[in-house]
């Protein structure tokens, strides 16, 4: 059976599975756990998706997150593989993929599942030969719904709303599914809901797709606003970079060479359109004015970005609050 195409879709509830390759192990300690929600926290805040629960085992991991008003979950998560591979080959001496090639997303009928699928998850560590106890399980979110201290991007508050806010009913919720069936079943490898909630996706996947139609009309009129604001955010951060490196804008996005403070103010400035707009690595290419993949690979190395770490700390800082024009 052929692979149901990735369905991308804003304001939706996401339940996302990533595998690693050949049973590897992913998550080797609390550093590599503190470092995977460091990225987490990064891209979902990047990308404007609610994380609820997480779940991180050995060999894979397990994400409720629920989109905002970019259906872009397959460009967060290739962030976010991308970022945890490269820093977990770097610190433990390995080298290619960690993650499988293509992470499962299932969408999910909110009204009727967000709960139960914060149990199915926080009661993973369970599915471990050893049965691990999900009470005390480092690797999960349960520990801030059971006792507090949530980190700013956990958004615990809407399903402990179901308890008036009472973590003991919370926890006492959890615990009547240690003896339960509470794995969800997947429709048609896609959707977790009723055959009605399937049919709401698919109209409004299909209202989105036709040419012409009103919900069309208005996703283009959202993502012109989008690009507008993007576009706003990226000649600010252009105008900084140019201004540092007392360059005119022009001779770093036209300039035909690399060379000297040019290709120093370009690597600087593809590090921060990464690090503060959701874009890919072909809007960038086309903003920055480069020739090809391999430009932008060379101005990504680490050792071109390390040559210049003091200047990108110090432009970051001049752009903390970026996001919030």
């Amino acid at each position: 059976m052929s692979r149901p195409k990735r369905i991308n879709l804003s304001f939706c509830l996401y339940h996302v599975i990533s595998r690693t390759n050949s049973d590897d192990t992913a998550f080797r300690d609390r550093k590599d756990n503190a470092k995977f929600l460091f990225y987490l926290a990064k891209y979902s805040d990047l990308f404007f998706f609610r994380v609820h629960a997480w779940c991180m085992m050995d060999t894979h991991f397990h994400l409720l997150l629920e989109s905002g008003e970019r259906d872009e979950l397959s460009e967060m998560m290739r962030r976010l593989l991308t970022a945890y591979t490269v820093y977990f080959n770097r610190r433990h001496h390995r080298h290619g993929h960690l993650f499988q090639g293509r992470f499962k997303s299932y969408i999910v009928d909110k009204s009727s599942y967000l709960i139960s699928l914060s149990r199915y998850i926080h009661l993973n560590p369970l599915e471990t030969k050893s049965r691990l106890d999900p009470e005390t399980f480092s690797g999960s979110s349960l520990q801030h719904y059971i006792r507090g201290n949530e980190p700013a991007f956990l958004c615990t508050k809407e399903i402990l709303s179901f308890f008036d806010g009472n973590r003991g009913e919370y926890l006492k919720f959890i615990r009547e599914g240690l003896n339960e069936e509470t794995k969800p079943v997947i429709i048609r490898q896609a959707y977790i809901g009723s055959s009605e909630f399937v049919k709401r996706v698919n109209k409004r996947k299909n209202a989105l797709e036709k040419k012409g139609s009103r919900e069309r009309k208005q996703e283009n009129k959202s993502e012109a606003q989008r690009e507008e604001a993007d576009a706003g955010k990226a000649e600010k951060i252009l105008s900084k970079v140019a201004a540092h490196f007392e360059i005119e804008k022009e001779l770093i996005q036209m300039s035909r060479h690399g060379r000297g403070d040019i290709g120093k103010a370009r690597t600087a400035l593809i590090y921060l359109l990464r690090e503060f707009l959701p874009w890919n690595g072909g809007r960038i290419i086309r903003f920055v004015g480069l020739r090809s993949w391999s430009a932008l690979s060379y101005h990504t190395t680490k050792e071109k970005i390390k040559s210049i770490e003091e200047t990108i700390n110090i432009l970051k800082n001049e752009l903390k609050d970026i996001r919030n024009i």
